[in-house]
């Protein structure tokens, strides 16, 4: 299903993904956010999140499917969303930040037919 994020930053995005990747599980896809990258892989959800700590650090967020209890996106007319998909899990809400042109609905269908499994 391997959908890869467009611009010169996917080759960079794989192979810093990968090294979060565990034995068996296989990385399926990256996706620019504006500030990083998120991916998804056979099991998990993982991206770098800034905010947590502060700008000029970052952590990498790892969120098994199942573990994801709501996704949103906004719904900012009558044909178009905002470019930012909230991902609630039971601690807190993740708000990701997709880059202009990414194909946001389809990332949100993908994320959707992954938690409902």
């Amino acid at each position: 299903m391997g959908f890869f994020s467009k611009g010169d930053n996917r080759k960079k995005h794989t192979e810093e993904a990968q090294q979060f990747l565990f034995e068996g599980e296989e990385l399926e896809g990256t996706y620019g956010l504006m500030v990083d990258f998120v991916a998804f892989t056979s099991h998990r959800l993982l991206f770098v999140d800034r905010s947590v700590l502060s700008k000029s650090k970052s952590v990498v967020v790892s969120i098994p499917y199942n573990k994801i209890e709501e996704i949103a996106i906004e719904k900012t007319g009558l044909l178009s969303f905002s470019n930012n998909i909230e991902i609630t899990i039971k601690k807190e809400t993740h708000s990701l930040n997709f880059l202009k042109d990414t194909d946001v609905m389809g990332i949100y269908r993908d994320l959707s037919k992954r938690i409902c499994q």
